[in-house]
């Protein structure tokens, strides 16, 4: 049977006594029992700027993960905010048993302890039992009795130590790509812990206390501890659904476990689920282990960014040296084109968002790729591969007529434009497949063929044109790996 612990944070002595006891009882029970501290839930109108609030969106994995039954500390979780917030979150888990540890109207709530000796050890001993139970048989079972707890909580300095040593290991040593996760999960292996998983988004998810995130279906798999064992895998079979993320963990024995969100700002960027030890308990273990694991993701994220902005400085040298006229850089105007350049477009798409995308608008932003250019450079000379950008950049100011469009690199353009009008993206994305079709048909010594991203925006106060920009990038590079 699979349990889920929905609490506030373990630095709350209370809440850190219940998890001894909840822990105890699976064990015991021989059942797998998943700790999730997602700290507190904030309202809309919240005044802090921090980013605390990313914590609770491992709540939202709650729902998905092949929970039986969900155990929530909805009191503590819910105590900045009116009783209506509390029930929505309680709602979210439609469906699933569920029992909370203090009553909550319209809930069922877990038996109450009368014994004060080590009573919150004892809440979450009975939480447990009260849910197994529950689960089985949709009742609550009789009180249990009480039970003695020989927990020892780690030294703090001794944990600090753990922690020290993982940083230093990962933070401040280099290793093959993607290996450091597999490091990690190795450390925490040699530490007795048998099951932890590091899973990240390709791409980081805006999530806002005004604007919630939508968790995405697909997940990336960067480490799998199972069973004591580092899980070897192709690069194609990484990939899995964020909803079945538990299915390795939670089959097998049955185990104790602790999940927590990875975020970094506005973004959440993936979650970590390991096994439970008594080093979690000390205060600020888990959260350290947290951001460690995230510190490594950004700079994975920073040297991939820094490799490709390396290549976008080689091409603009090649461009430089090719034409010999630094003012076609520093200008608005494309030497080769007569359009617009990088430093041009941007400039008129940043004058047309700030003039006109409103209320009632959407924007329409394309990045089109001259897959063909450096086939062309290569075989047949510059001099050819500049024909075929002029023929392109005919096609395009034709096709996006009324745009704005620039030439961003040396086989790379990009295209806004701030409309009302329905189906306007379509209508661009037909005329682009006509154009590659007649591209194509043409009788010529090379295939002059193009690759296009065309992706359409509502109105967003927030929404900013590198995020639009980027959305459209991402989603060409990955239509230039699927075909």
């Amino acid at each position: 049977m699979n349990i889920g612990l929905l609490i506030s944070e373990l630095e709350d002595r209370e809440v850190k006594k219940i998890c001894i006891g909840a822990s105890q009882a699976a064990k015991d029970k021989d059942v797998n029992l998943c700790i999730m501290p997602g700290g507190y839930l904030v309202s809309e109108k919240s005044d802090d700027n921090s980013y605390s609030y990313q914590k609770t969106a491992i709540f939202d994995y709650a729902a998905d993960f092949s929970f039986d039954v969900l155990i929530v500390d909805i009191d503590r979780i819910g105590k900045n905010v009116p009783i209506l917030k509390k029930e929505a979150l309680l709602k979210k888990f439609e469906g699933i048993p569920l029992l909370t540890i203090t009553p909550q109207e319209g809930f069922d709530c877990i038996n109450s302890v009368e014994n004060d000796h080590e009573q919150f050890e004892q809440i979450g001993y009975e939480a447990v039992c009260d849910a197994i139970f529950y689960a089985e048989n949709k009742k609550l079972p009789a009180n249990q009795e009480a039970k003695s707890f020989n927990y020892v909580e780690k030294d703090a300095l001794e944990s600090l130590a753990y922690l020290l040593k993982i940083s230093n290991k990962l933070l401040l040593q280099k290793y093959p790509s993607e290996k450091a996760y597999d490091v990690f999960a190795r450390i925490l292996a040699d530490d007795g812990i048998k099951n932890c998983q590091v899973l990240l988004y390709d791409n980081k998810v805006r999530n806002t206390i005004k604007y919630w995130w939508k968790k995405p279906e697909k997940i990336t798999i960067k480490a799998n501890l199972y069973n004591g064992h580092i899980t070897e895998y192709e690069p194609s079979e990484r990939v899995t659904n964020t909803a079945e993320i538990t299915a390795n963990s939670f089959k097998g024995h049955s185990n104790v476990f602790i999940a927590g969100a990875l975020y970094v700002g506005e973004y959440q960027l993936g979650l970590l689920l390991t096994g439970f030890s008594e080093g979690m308990l000390t205060d600020y273990f888990f959260e350290s282990l947290l951001s460690i694991v995230t510190g490594v993701s950004r700079v994975s994220y920073l040297e991939k960014e820094l490799k490709k902005t390396n290549k976008e400085l080689y091409e603009v040298q090649q461009e430089l040296a090719r034409d010999d006229s630094v003012l076609d850089h520093i200008g608005d105007q494309d030497y080769l084109t007569g359009g617009l350049n990088r430093r041009g477009f941007f400039a008129k798409a940043y004058d047309l968002l700030k003039e006109n995308f409103k209320p009632g608008k959407c924007a329409i932003v394309a990045y089109i790729y001259m897959e063909s250019l450096k086939g062309i450079n290569s075989m047949y000379g510059h001099e050819e591969g500049d024909r075929a950008v002029r023929k392109i950049s005919a096609i395009l100011e034709e096709v996006f007529e009324g745009c704005i469009y620039g030439r961003i690199r040396g086989d790379e353009f990009a295209v806004i434009q701030i409309t009302d009008e329905e189906g306007k993206a379509d209508n661009f994305r037909q005329e682009m497949s006509n154009q590659n079709a007649k591209l194509l048909s043409e009788s010529s010594r090379y295939m002059n063929h193009l690759k296009y991203s065309i992706c359409e925006f509502g109105y967003d106060e927030n929404l900013s044109l590198r995020e639009m920009l980027k959305e459209t990038d991402e989603n060409l590079q990955k239509i230039r790996q699927l075909q």
